[in-house]
């Protein structure tokens, strides 16, 4: 008899693997079928041990053994995928279950016996490949190559070309890993000509039926392919794979928002030191840290690094709305456009031709402040600020919580000295909307946030009705870069000085990003308002040379010891006041050898709880993979005392803020 350790493919709370028995053989990486709270569910197998070896923990077992049942004859993955998911879980910290479930699409382990039978070409190369992993001791004493690839879209996109029809001639296949569907057209729109027959998408948006379709070319396909997808498909089992290409490499999307917060980007990285295939990196602007690394961890270069931002063909013009440039004079009352640009945006319009407003946050306005004791109004529940909305029929005016979503009267008073005198400040989608509704009366204008989109098809919807009804005007945040495809006139920062009130060190960083986004998508010109002309970051863009403002910004990294120079792991736990003063002791005690700074959140509570943050700094050497840098480890002692947490604390390795 055989006792049996198996990981659970399913979404849910295990904190350990699972324990079965078998009288068959089993290898490890098999797919079983387990019972588990009276239902059927696949498992991964990762040991198997003879019974007779473990008399004795098998007596000490409080719980009687289920049986496995069923052994599937083939895995549809390899095993240096399994490999690679592991890892992953290792370094954020997290449950074996969560990360290979986090990177095997549902409609896999949902309709796993049905993809099997879809494998059959392949299922005798991916068996050789397996047992080859096994016993291939020299595959994993080679380096495999890694490059940074920085340039303008069009000279990503012809090396890419290339690249692939290379790949093609030494019978290979390359997987172009996107972070979004957006982004997943764009290259496939671009890539796919002449290869069309080789050439496949796939991301989870697609119908299932669509998915299962485009599986099954791509796996039995004898020619080499170009999959363009989502981290999740690198699961695809084609054991040709040459090249794995991380573009768009500065992506959000790419980082979990919610538990475990994995990054596609570093499970992509350990995927490809697995398989040794040669692992890219692009953008048009690498993430700082990825920077970095070209010294750091001796990354090569496709070529080097282009910091030419080189969009000569839009105009950028800086303004502050509240100098009338033609008197050259400050206007007393504050104002969201300028004059000029009012008139550029009716001059757009008259010649039939689109314009997009970015507005930084929803709501008419970001905060308000009490006039009489300058006290700003938050809210009662997690005492973040509280922003004031236009209802969706556009008669009512609400506070509401962005945190918690908590409403409020609009008539209320200061909580501290019970004035009326309350004032709103910062420009929000609803206060652009308001204003051009009011200006351009007759001109179709649309908005697009997340409390106007609840969905992606909800705002491509209104990115259609937009396109469809040129000239108009569409307002929006960050969110409407998925969702615009072609590029558009005129385009506007409603409030540049906004964006630094963010507290983040990444934000200048972001910043660069954020205007390196609206000058992709403008075709004519491109207007920030802001009252500080000569921001650098705006020089940076306008100058149309970024590598000073880069090196600027990674020797003050370097100088305050922030990433890419220490490693950041961040611990959060949310209770009533008692408890969180309890767990500043117990988290000072626990992490003491490791030095940790312990501090309230940046928004004290959330939710009626209380916020409390520990951060650890280590070398990165110390908290990394020997698959993603040379000569580094996990320190098996903090990983220790980071398991050892209760759920109701939360680890978050490699933060995107410390808030």
């Amino acid at each position: 008899m055989k006792i049996v350790t198996v990981i659970p493919l399913q979404k849910g709370v295990f904190k350990t693997d699972l324990t079965y028995f078998t009288a068959k053989d089993i290898k490890n990486g098999s797919i079983v079928n387990i019972p588990i709270r009276n239902k059927k569910i696949l498992g991964l197998v990762i040991s198997s041990e003879d019974a007779s070896n473990i008399k004795s923990k098998l007596k000490e077992m409080s719980f009687n053994l289920k049986k496995i049942d069923e052994i599937k004859e083939h895995s549809i993955f390899r095993n240096e995928f399994i490999e690679s998911t592991l890892l992953l879980s290792s370094y954020f910290v997290s449950k074996k279950n969560s990360s290979i479930v986090s990177f095997i699409p549902s409609i896999f382990r949902e309709k796993y016996d049905e993809i099997v039978k879809l494998s059959t070409n392949n299922q005798k190369a991916l068996t050789e490949n397996n047992n080859q992993i096994e016993t291939n001791i020299f595959n994993k004493n080679i380096k495999t190559e890694k490059l940074l690839f920085q340039a303008q879209l069009e000279d990503r996109i012809s090396y890419y070309k290339t690249l692939i029809r290379g790949q093609f001639a030494l019978k290979k296949s390359v997987f172009l890993v996107l972070p979004t569907e957006h982004d997943i057209e764009i290259f496939y729109q671009s890539l796919s000509k002449g290869i069309e027959n080789f050439t496949f998408f796939i991301h989870g948006g697609l119908k299932p039926k669509r998915i299962i379709e485009q599986y099954k070319q791509i796996i039995n396909s004898s020619h080499g392919v170009l999959i363009l997808g989502t981290a999740p498909f690198l699961s695809i089992s084609r054991t040709d794979i040459g090249v794995i290409i991380v573009e768009h490499e500065s992506s959000n999307a790419y980082k979990m928002i919610r538990r475990p917060h994995f990054d596609s980007r570093i499970f992509s990285e350990i995927f490809a030191s697995k398989i040794n295939a040669k692992f890219i990196l692009g953008d048009t602007l690498l993430r700082y840290e990825t920077i970095a690394r070209k010294e750091n961890d001796n990354l090569g270069e496709v070529y080097p690094l282009s910091f030419r931002t080189n969009f000569s063909n839009t105009k950028i013009e800086i303004i502050d709305p509240n100098i009338d440039k033609n008197e050259n004079s400050i206007n007393s009352k504050f104002r969201i456009f300028s004059e000029d640009s009012l008139k550029e945006i009716e001059n757009t319009l008259n010649n039939k031709k689109n314009v997009f407003i970015f507005s930084l946050r929803k709501g008419l306005a970001t905060y308000t402040i009490c006039k009489d004791c300058n006290e700003t109004i938050n809210c009662d529940k997690c005492l973040a600020p509280l922003v004031l909305y236009l209802s969706s029929n556009g008669k009512k005016r609400m506070f509401v919580c962005n945190k918690c979503n908590t409403e409020k009267d609009p008539e209320t008073k200061c909580p501290i000295c019970k004035s009326w005198n309350l004032m709103p400040l910062g420009i929000g989608t609803d206060r652009v909307y308001e204003e051009l509704k009011e200006k351009f009366p007759k001109n179709k204008i649309f908005k697009l946030d997340k409390e106007i989109a609840k969905t992606a098809s909800g705002a491509s919807k209104i990115v259609n009705e937009f396109k469809k009804n040129t000239p108009s005007i569409l307002v929006g945040t960050e969110m409407a870069f998925y969702y615009l495809k072609e590029k558009i006139d005129l385009s506007m920062i409603a409030s540049f000085d906004g964006l630094w009130t963010i507290p983040n060190y990444k934000m200048s960083e972001k910043i660069i990003q954020l205007l390196l986004s609206m000058l992709s998508i403008t075709e004519r010109k491109f207007i920030i308002h802001t009252k500080n002309k000569k921001d650098s970051a705006l020089l940076a863009v306008r100058g149309e040379n970024l590598l000073p403002f880069v090196r600027e910004e990674l020797q003050d990294r370097k100088n305050l010891n922030y990433p890419p120079y220490k490693r950041f792991i961040k611990i959060t736990y949310l209770g009533n006041k008692e408890d969180s003063l309890e767990a500043k002791k117990i988290l000072a005690e626990l992490f003491k050898e490791y030095n940790p700074d312990i501090f309230s959140g940046f928004i004290l509570k959330n939710k009626n709880q209380y916020i409390t943050n520990a951060l650890i700094k280590l070398d990165p050497l110390k908290w990394s993979l020997s698959e993603l840098s040379h000569n580094s480890s996990i320190d098996q002692n903090l990983y220790n005392l980071l398991s050892s947490l209760p759920f109701s604390y939360e680890v978050f390795v490699d933060p995107e803020d410390l808030l």
